[in-house]
């Protein structure tokens, strides 16, 4: 009886004799500093102050310094000497706890934080051997009482290779039934261990023999050749660093030189150690603050023992992102990756994303990647996806080859061992794994696919600050690797080999398919918390693919050097700030600030750029041009600061005046005509709209009652109910405040109805507008609803400065119509998803994501739902619902909290979607034409002109640009109609040559040449790009 306690016993009193000497250091100063820091030689002035005795500081995400010179004693000569230093934190949660980057000689050796907290001074000491250490220390979040226990240990590696020899068997039997051939097996060799050993005397003759002679009892019970194992799990050391969330960008930077400088530490200690690590961000970080610890990742890559592989530039949130953001992620990324360390990643590395596009499968392919890890979907509230291995199939057709890692604790009726309280559900998983037998036989028990491969993956290591695996880990896979009875065997392995080695065993076999996005039934609520940032996300996408436009028109008019570096610079400000959790809006306070500086430098510099060109372009001209950065021809309402000159124009409510403009080229240019739409009559007051198109009529609440489409001759509304209510929600999540929304956020809402103002502010002849302000407790809500005689799109543009707290505001719209299903804009295209609750799937999607449109349509009829900056909706029984705000508390209290102004429109049409325009629309809302007055002279320049231009109602071209490695046009464009198409591109100049090429710029087939027509098959939902030499 008892024999696993008895053994367990003896372990604790073997991991206390790996330390058979110690003694305290004291003597040491310190200071506080405003930032990381550096040993320098003006270290040796300056006000220091001695610590005391008990050892004792801390503050809130404050730095300091400590110093010490540290003598090893006479008594510690001959042996192993490290130094260790604790601060009370040790087993905490690593990402907002104490770190320090630990400097021996003048030389950073390692970071130290909650995980790692001692280092090496030498194999076989000196007596009065001195080291100069010097500790910069970051103090964590909210640490204000931390120890400072500081020693020197005598190692002994014999009694540690003991020690781990005789606990990773253990581990391994405390999970195994008593029954089990194996765990008798175990039992047994670990109790004749045990037996061998003298402890009476610790370092005694007797004492040493005894462990000598157990050392080799168990190397030829386990550890002389590898046993055939069930499974192989294949191990890659990883540190999962957020590049902003409870701490800003520049911890981060901190945070990245420490956990790499620990994993070259340990790399230098563990030869057979293999690391991965992605998102070029942090390696620039490290290159720039700590160039030594960069040289040597660069050697350790050259070893092939770093693998810097991932993918994308940042680990960027893949349901807010653009198409052409996520391809300039993997653009930046790889093409860092390649310059850098000459390696082509092939891999998409995104463990902790909260959910994934269903257009990622084409953008991956056509970027050269091959495979896509993640374990968040696993996090999955209600259901749980039945593969872990699969093809991943993206809405063109596309399949990638997907792995889950299934890492978690083992699970069983009679044991009970937890290494990780946060995974504990019944099917998480887990991205920082650790390398423990609870963990890799947990991860065989979870896999599914177990009949296709008898190997899976394991991400392990301490992340966020954490340094990455520990000694411990790599101490317990050197065992695991054997294959210990009852456990799979490990290996350490590159992620990229892993993935190669799966693709080879899957030839042949039945490999499940997934459809779709990857919907992440959990986070909700980072589609809409932070509205502010996604509204700079929004323009700044837009306003960085319109700068590449117009710097391309500059180049090829008149000869315009194209602002390669600046534009480069300024799409790694929007890379970088579309992480994962910093665009959800998921992170503090602090980290908002610094994105709004970061926004404003982006939103300015392509400002004053366009302003200049486009200033320049009209000047040429001679002439009022307009500027269309859409990727279709275009006809709309333009907005002028002056009207000289101009008889048909509007003066709108705040001074400036509304034109009309009609065939603007695509990305390109035209004079602006004196011209009026075909328009008709509108009659408005505060209670009745009556436009062409329709009879609109508002109650004193300010709501819509009904809306009678008069050239469908029906009612737009569900009977009894109104539009554009303004609908809040008590929104207090039980975790995660800003992160999530639950479906019981519907179980209490409170209408907008106290309504201060409704007024007429415009009247015609085109447009025409009503403002209604509104009293919501502490909190004044105004908007502004447009409606026009030449179009049925109704505009509402929405302002408020919020004081609210812990509420969703929603605008609803109830639509009598007739089906179960909607329409909504994703990157390069659109998917279907059920309006309906008949399976707990359809259930699960309560709040999704769209971008730019969404539209509800039956046989004939339907209804498009526009915005400018908005992704979050809900339509339940056909009643949409745009989220607006969501202004959660943790992490961020003043979420939300301030001024925010966006556009929405409803745009009623007959027919369906595709047919009345409604991505046309869309873009013209999201990326309107400007005007330019030009001064009057000798025309320089045609009146009109674009790079290319094409007349396909289903084709967008998305981006015009110049190669990143060279002179050549790149044009990109993407079908989102579902329809197969021969695509005729005119070209604005002449090409020599014409290449088919990848999304990574790279040709891949020559078209035509000497051409300025060329054809091109684009495939249902496709993305094209093409390299253009220009002749």
């Amino acid at each position: 009886m008892f024999t696993e306690e008895r053994i367990g016993e003896i372990l604790k009193q073997l991991d206390e004799l790996r330390y058979p000497a110690r003694q305290t250091l004291y003597g040491w100063q310190m200071q506080w500093r405003t930032g990381e820091s550096k040993p320098q030689p003006s270290d040796q002035d300056g006000l220091w102050q001695e610590i005391p005795a008990a050892g004792v500081w801390g503050g809130h995400c404050e730095y300091a310094v400590f110093r010490a010179q540290v003598t090893i004693p006479a008594e510690f000569a001959g042996k192993a000497v490290e130094f260790s230093l604790l601060t009370g934190k040790e087993g905490q949660w690593d990402a907002t706890n104490p770190q320090f980057s630990v400097y021996v000689d003048g030389v950073l050796r390692q970071g130290f934080d909650v995980n790692h907290h001692e280092i090496r001074l030498t194999d076989y000491a000196q007596a009065d051997e001195n080291h100069w250490l010097f500790l910069s220390a970051y103090t964590g979040v909210e640490n204000f009482h931390l120890i400072f226990d500081a020693q020197l240990r005598v190692v002994d590696d014999a009694i540690t290779k003991l020690y781990y020899d005789l606990l990773i068997p253990w581990q391994t039997a405390c999970l195994l039934e008593p029954l089990d051939s194996s765990y008798l097996e175990l039992i047994q060799t670990l109790t004749e261990t045990v037996n061998l050993l003298d402890l009476r005397k610790p370092g005694s003759d007797a004492y040493y023999t005894s462990t000598t002679r157990a050392e080799e009892h168990l190397r030829q019970r386990l550890y002389t050749q590898p046993r055939p194992a069930e499974a192989l799990v294949c191990c890659v050391g990883h540190t999962h660093i957020d590049v902003a969330w409870l701490w800003t960008l520049s911890v981060t930077e901190d945070k990245a030189v420490r956990s790499f400088s620990t994993v070259l530490e340990l790399m230098r200690c563990y030869p057979e150690y293999i690391f991965m690590s992605s998102q070029p961000q942090l390696y620039k970080y490290v290159k720039r603050n700590a160039p030594e610890v960069y040289a040597q990742i660069k050697e350790r890559v050259a070893e092939g023992r770093w693998e810097p592989e991932g993918g994308m530039f940042v680990e960027p949130d893949c349901n807010l992102a653009s198409g052409e953001a996520l391809v300039r992620q993997l653009l930046y990324g790889k093409r860092f990756f390649r310059q850098e360390f000459g390696k082509d990643n092939r891999i998409l590395w995104l463990p902790d994303v909260f959910g994934y596009s269903a257009a990622l499968p084409q953008i991956l392919k056509k970027s050269g990647i091959s495979y896509f890890m993640t374990t968040k979907i696993s996090w999955n509230e209600c259901n749980q996806l039945p593969y872990d291995t699969f093809y991943w199939k993206g809405i063109d057709g596309t399949k990638i080859l997907s792995h889950f890692i299934p890492t978690r604790d083992y699970v069983s009726s009679t044991r009970h061992v937890v290494t990780n309280n946060e995974h504990t559900g019944r099917f998480t998983t887990n991205y920082n794994g650790y390398i423990h037998p609870c963990q890799i036989k947990g991860a065989w028990q979870r896999y599914q696919q177990k009949s296709l491969n008898r190997e899976v993956l394991c991400s392990y290591g301490y992340g966020d600050g954490g340094g990455g695996p520990t000694k411990q880990m790599l101490e317990t896979q050197r065992r695991l690797a054997y294959g210990i009875p009852g456990c799979p065997a490990t290996k350490q392995s590159t992620a990229l080999s892993f993935f190669e080695k799966l693709e080879q065993d899957l030839q042949g076999k039945p490999v499940p398919i997934w459809s779709g996005e990857l919907y992440l039934e959990y986070h909700r609520g980072t589609y809409t918390s932070m509205a502010r940032n996604k509204r700079d996300n929004r323009r700044g996408e837009f306003a960085l693919a319109n700068a590449e436009t117009q710097s391309v028109l500059a180049n090829h008019l008149w000869g315009e050097v194209y602002p390669k570096a600046q534009l480069q610079e300024l799409w790694e400000v929007l890379l970088r700030n579309q992480f994962h959790d910093i665009l959800p809006g998921s992170s503090i306070w602090e980290v908002y600030e610094d994105s709004a500086a970061e926004y404003a430098t982006l939103l300015g510099t392509t400002r004053i750029l366009e302003n200049r060109l486009l200033q320049t372009l009209a000047d040429k001209v001679g002439g009022r041009i307009v500027w269309n950065p859409n990727g279709q021809t275009m006809d709309g309402f333009v907005t002028l600061d002056n009207a000289d000159g101009l008889t048909q124009v509007q003066k709108t409510a705040d001074g400036h005046y509304l034109a009309w403009a009609e065939a603007v080229p695509a990305k390109g240019y035209g004079l602006l005509p004196d011209c009026a739409p075909k328009c008709g009559t509108v009659q408005i007051s505060p209670e009745r709209v009556e436009t062409p198109f329709a009879e609109i009529c508002l109650n004193n609440r300010g709501q819509i009652t009904s809306w009678y489409d008069k050239m469908a001759q029906r009612q737009l509304l569900q009977a009894g109910q109104c539009a554009n209510v303004l609908m809040t929600y008590e929104d207090k999540p039980h975790k995660y405040d800003n992160w999530n929304l639950f479906d019981y956020y519907k179980e209490k809402s409170w209408p907008v109805e106290q309504l201060l103002s409704a007024q007429v502010t415009e009247q015609g002849p085109y447009r025409y507008a009503m403002e209604l302000c509104w009293q919501y407790q502490d909190t004044e809500i105004a908007e502004t609803l447009y409606f026009y005689g030449s179009t049925p799109r109704v505009d509402i543009r929405f302002t408020t400065d919020w004081k609210e707290d812990q509420l969703l505001l929603k605008a609803l719209f109830p639509l009598d119509l007739n089906t179960t299903e909607a329409t909504f804009d994703i990157q390069y295209g659109n998917v279907k998803r059920s309006t309906a609750v008949n399976t707990s799937w359809d259930a699960a999607r309560f709040e999704v994501c769209c971008h730019k449109w969404m539209d509800v349509s039956e046989g004939g009829y339907g209804v498009s739902i526009l915005n400018d900056s908005k992704y979050g909706v809900s339509v339940e029984e056909n009643v949409v619902g745009l989220s607006l705000l969501k202004c959660g508390r943790y992490p961020n209290p003043l979420a939300d909290r301030e001024h925010h102004e966006a556009v929405y429109s409803v745009f009623p049409h007959q027919g369906d979607w595709k047919a009345a325009g409604t991505v046309r629309e869309a873009y013209l809302l999201n990326n309107p034409m400007r005007v330019f007055d030009g001064r009057k002279g000798q025309r320089e320049l045609p009146e009109t002109y674009n790079p290319v231009t094409h007349e396909h109602r289903n084709i967008m071209i998305e981006a015009v640009k110049q190669a990143e490695d060279g002179p050549e046009l790149i044009v990109r464009l993407y079908e989102f109609e579902n329809c197969r198409t021969q695509a005729s591109l005119k070209l604005g100049q002449p090409a020599k040559n014409i290449w088919l090429c990848n999304l990574m710029e790279e040709p891949e087939r020559l078209l035509a040449q000497n051409i300025d027509t060329v054809t091109v098959a684009v495939e249902a939902f496709g993305i094209v790009t093409l390299r253009i030499e220009i002749a």
